[in-house]
């Protein structure tokens, strides 16, 4: 046989009746929404950055009353010591999300608990902020009072529950955009990754 014929029968070959094993295509499959998990998160880490140093000059770009700023950086040092802990952790756990494939079962099985346990921790930071936003608001409410010659004892008793009303709609707020962000950035990628998980289960039945 010639170099000719060699290269006809090689092209010859049925490539496509290669049998690829079920359970790899499934795993392939989750490749795809951790990718997008490891973007989302490193896009989040920036952004949680960029946050945390506007909260910093928040008060002069909001020009508020700086009588108020002795309350406003005591609430700001302990999120940051908050933020800090949280975007450590959040560090660490994307450096390892990063080494992670899903070649096997077993990783992506660590992969997706890995997931879940990283969106509580996301939540309970979220909720510990509520506080900071309490007193944000306030401080801000408070500032733009004093630019109408007003201050706590002479604003009336309707002013007053306006504000607590603004506070309860701030922290419900916030509560909703904590859960809705991690529905949008995390949840559907989760949802993927479990369904790949579902898929392996039902093969080894």
């Amino acid at each position: 046989m010639n170099l000719d014929e060699l290269k006809s029968a090689w092209h010859a070959d049925p490539i496509q009746g290669v049998h690829i094993p079920t359970h790899i295509k499934h795993l392939r499959q989750a490749q795809h929404p951790l990718d997008k998990l490891k973007r989302n998160m490193k896009n989040e880490g920036y952004m949680q950055i960029t946050a945390v140093i506007f909260m910093a000059i928040a008060p002069q770009l909001f020009s508020v009353h700086p009588s108020t700023y002795t309350l406003y950086y005591t609430s700001y040092t302990m999120v940051l010591i908050i933020s800090i802990y949280y975007l450590n952790t959040f560090r660490r756990f994307y450096q390892r999300v990063s080494h992670y494939t899903t070649d096997t079962k077993e990783n992506l099985n660590e992969i997706y608990y890995e997931f879940k346990l990283n969106i509580e921790r996301y939540h309970s930071f979220g909720f510990l902020l509520i506080p900071f936003v309490l007193v944000w608001t306030i401080i801000y409410s408070y500032s733009r009072m004093l630019e109408q010659g007003e201050d706590l004892s002479t604003i009336p008793d309707s002013a007053k529950q306006s504000l607590l009303i603004t506070l309860l709609i701030a922290s419900s707020l916030v509560t909703i955009g904590i859960i809705a962000w991690t529905r949008y950035f995390y949840s559907p990628y989760t949802k993927q990754i479990k369904l790949v998980l579902d898929e392996l289960k039902k093969e080894e039945l």
